[in-house]
């Protein structure tokens, strides 16, 4: 062989062995090194998680069955443009449904990316349409919105869901993990797309689970009833706002409970883009206030409950105490002369309250303060309850003078729910109940969770309480007849609170309210009125004592509840 040709042959051999020693390694770096990173890429690239069409959210019902939400049906419109064969016509036919001119459809199928969103939320009606039309390439989903029929009279007690289906405030928030439903997913081999299962691939797929529904103890009709009187006491007395509350002593159930200003949790978004968030936490657990004389109840009470006090005591009210450095006097500044309980309650007497507490002393009353749950949480099933705000001796802040303050409601601050949750105390025999909402959770597959009453804890005795209804009761009958209801003895306590501003306290407005209950004989309701602002009077006898009268000869023949004679 010539010798240009053994070296054209060898030269060839060398590049073949070299071509073959680097082919031997690729497939060991492939193989060996990199084989199992590389077999769970392409395990990955070839099984996707499908997403399944959601079943819907749990429904809310009232103790009566009637629905406060709705699922209502809708579907999100999408697009693959790789798999559209004619993106005109596709365009032409969906233009008319989505309301969209074709060529803007047209434009956005026809642009580089593998998905697109042509409509997050169309009609049931307009989805099921687009379905019909067959078109390769486009996906219809199911997605489901949730209505609520009773527009604002629901609003702080349901929260609202947002578009992405989450829940936030109120029930929808605090039962959100339990409300959303389960979504299955199937699991398998798909085709190019990772959209659609390859043919006969069967998969594994989780069974659909429906959320959890939730039945109330909330009553639509008394709420109604109860959104009906604010409004009406809103106009009567020029009040910027207001809130009732609806309350069993017995089981802490809450049966009504409406605020004003209220919002629409349909149209949550105009709220959100009006910078208006605050609409959406109720102020009857969301937000605290210095609840004002009201609070001469729970003063009364531990002066009581801790023996330094009887019915039959009395003392002098010179209309003006000191303590701590600070002279604290009666709301019309008059000295009212040797004065019993009732009479202290009947006047609504800050020297009489601070008179008590100084009986007692700090240890004495700051202990029965935080037994009736001043300054907690009451645990009420909702989301976004405040806590409260208390100050007690051996906080930095506290001050002697406070000691006087706190005994009629000043230099504290309490939610409308801590306020009658407290009151509800003394109304049943001494016992303080965590208040809640929700009376039964449904699961899905039927069974039933009953809610059942809890104890928070026996701040006074049965016999303190008894004592202490009847004074209330007596105070009442003597000092107020305009809170009298035909038939039924009921017991109470007004209240005109100042409200704090930076330096003191505002010179004009108060928050009036009254909290009670009834029948004395066995109280099945607590009533808690407040009104924030009124102009025609700023007290509490003047108006929201009105409200409750009118709300109680009502709201005790509507719950069946017997008169006492």
């Amino acid at each position: 062989m010539p010798a240009h040709l053994r070296r054209r042959l060898s030269f060839v051999s060398t590049l073949l062995i070299g071509a073959a020693i680097a082919l031997a390694l690729r497939l060991v770096s492939v193989q060996i090194v990199q084989g199992a990173e590389l077999r769970a890429q392409a395990e990955a690239a070839r099984e996707n998680r499908l997403r399944i069409p959601e079943p819907p959210r749990g429904m809310i019902y009232d103790r009566d069955g009637f629905l406060l939400t709705v699922n209502e049906l809708h579907y999100s419109v999408e697009a693959h443009p790789p798999f559209i064969r004619n993106v005109d016509l596709a365009a032409r036919r969906l233009a008319p449904i989505l309301h969209v001119p074709a060529a803007s459809i047209a434009t956005v199928l026809s642009g580089e990316a593998s998905w697109v969103c042509l409509d997050p939320l169309v009609t049931a009606q307009e989805g099921e349409a687009i379905q019909e039309l067959g078109l390769q390439g486009i996906v219809v989903e199911r997605r489901w919105l949730r209505h609520y029929p009773h527009h604002t009279l629901t609003s702080h007690l349901l929260g609202f869901v947002n578009r992405n289906g989450v829940g936030f405030y109120g029930l929808e928030g605090r039962y959100d993990p339990i409300l959303q439903a389960r979504t299955p997913q199937w699991q398998g081999e798909t085709g190019p797309s990772a959209r659609w299962p390859l043919p006969h691939e069967e998969g594994t797929v989780d069974p659909p689970l429906a959320g959890t529904d939730l039945v109330l103890t909330f009553d639509l009709g008394v709420q109604a009833m109860v959104a009906g009187e604010l409004e009406r006491a809103l106009n009567e007395f020029q009040a910027a706002g207001g809130t009732i509350i609806v309350l069993d002593p017995n089981t802490g159930a809450i049966l009504a409970m409406v605020t004003q200003p209220a919002y629409d949790p349909n149209h949550y978004e105009r709220y959100v883009y009006q910078e208006r968030e605050q609409d959406f936490l109720s102020p009857a657990y969301g937000a605290q206030y210095e609840p004002g004389s009201v609070f001469k109840i729970i003063t009364l009470a531990a002066a009581l409950e801790s023996g330094h006090v009887t019915p039959q005591t009395t003392y002098y009210d010179a209309g003006r105490i000191e303590y701590g450095g600070r002279v604290f006097r009666n709301w019309d500044e008059n000295a009212y002369g040797e004065q019993g309980l009732v009479g202290l309650l009947g006047h609504s007497l800050n020297v009489g309250a601070v008179w008590l507490a100084t009986q007692m002393g700090p240890d004495d009353f700051y202990h029965y303060l935080q037994a009736f749950g001043v300054g907690q949480p009451t645990g009420v099933d909702l989301q976004g309850e405040a806590v409260g705000w208390l100050r007690v001796p051996g906080d930095l802040e506290w001050h002697d003078s406070d000691l006087g303050a706190n005994s009629f409601g000043q230099g504290l601050a309490m939610t409308p729910l801590q306020v009658v949750s407290a009151v509800a105390a003394v109304a049943n025999e001494g016992r303080l109940m965590r208040p809640y909402v929700v009376a039964q959770q449904v699961r899905p597959d039927g069974t039933v969770l009953d809610s059942q009453p809890v104890v928070r804890g026996q701040p006074i005795s049965a016999e303190t309480a008894a004592t202490l209804t009847e004074l209330l009761a007596q105070a009442l009958e003597q000092h107020l007849p305009q809170t009298q209801v035909a038939g039924y003895r009921i017991a109470g306590k007004t209240s005109t609170a100042q409200i704090p501003v930076p330096g003191g306290y505002d010179p004009r407005w108060t928050i009036a309210s009254f909290v009670g209950y009834g029948p004395v004989r066995d109280p099945q309701l607590v009533i808690l009125v407040r009104l924030d602002r009124p102009q025609t009077s700023p007290w509490g006898s003047q108006t929201a004592a009105i409200v409750f009268q009118r709300l109680a000869t009502q709201l005790f023949p509507m719950l069946g509840i017997a008169p006492d004679e």
